[in-house]
């Protein structure tokens, strides 16, 4: 009993976040799974990817109303993303789930890094006008090579693609923090889709701790969403940078430490 209570109440924070920030939801629950649960690596890694698919979904219903979500930007990620997903989910069978753990540790790392240094404009926290208006007509060339390295990154380390979509967005096409957090669990939506289907193939889900994952982060991903509505860009970029060094820092140093 109290295994499926920790497994909700990590649902309830994988949701909350993953409203707040844009992230798809694996990148915080694998770590939470491991940490909390003792989950093996790619049960760890792969499990929460099921419940990615109505998360994302939840966050995108609220934001859509807001108008923040790109299409074009969307469309562009999930043709070049997709494919990529598979790739990267079939490379699972080769690389030491060890090493895994230590990847998702890493890119937590540079995405929180990244955010935290973002350009802003002075005392709004947006990007400039000409940032905006790459971020309105983004060339494709460059959504189709961010497409495909989130893709890669969510099907080997099964983290959504967000924890790289976001500070790609936020630093290369000039969205600010909600447009990109919004366009970002739009296409972490269609990127789930292509990840699930692989891993559950490879044996790498469980699928009734999906579910149990799944009973509390659903909803809170469309309470995590309106939170972000009313939040300052500033305080957003900076809580998830925050967030996401301190969580990463110690995810790696429990790991190495579980090697030794």
């Amino acid at each position: 009993m109290g295994h499926v209570v920790v497994a909700i109440v990590i649902g309830l924070v994988v949701g909350l976040l993953s409203g707040v920030f844009g992230v798809g939801g694996s990148s915080i629950a694998t770590p939470l799974l491991r940490v909390f649960l003792g989950t093996s690596p790619l049960i760890a890694l792969a499990s929460p990817l099921p419940v990615t698919l109505p998360v994302a979904l939840s966050g995108t219903i609220a934001y859509q109303r807001h108008r923040l979500i790109s299409r074009r930007v969307v469309a562009w990620t999930a043709a070049g993303g997709m494919p990529a997903v598979i790739l990267g989910s079939v490379l699972t069978r080769w690389v030491p789930g060890h090493w895994l753990m230590l990847l998702v540790a890493a890119a937590m790392v540079v995405a929180g890094w990244q955010v935290l240094r973002s350009p802003r404009r002075p005392g709004k926290g947006a990007p400039s006008q000409s940032s905006a208006a790459v971020w309105q007509d983004p060339p494709v060339a460059v959504l189709l090579a961010v497409a495909v390295v989130a893709g890669l990154l969510s099907g080997l380390l099964a983290i959504g693609g967000g924890l790289f979509l976001i500070p790609a967005f936020i630093l290369l096409l000039g969205a600010d923090v909600r447009e990109a957090a919004a366009t970002s669990l739009a296409c972490v939506a269609f990127l789930a889709v292509p990840g699930t289907v692989t891993h559950a193939l490879l044996g790498h889900i469980d699928g009734w701790l999906s579910l149990q994952l799944g009973l509390t982060a659903i909803p809170a991903t469309y309470l995590g969403a309106r939170l972000s509505l009313r939040l300052t860009q500033i305080r957003l970029r900076r809580s998830f940078g925050v967030f996401l060094l301190v969580f990463a820092v110690y995810f790696f140093i429990r790991e190495i430490l579980k090697a030794v």
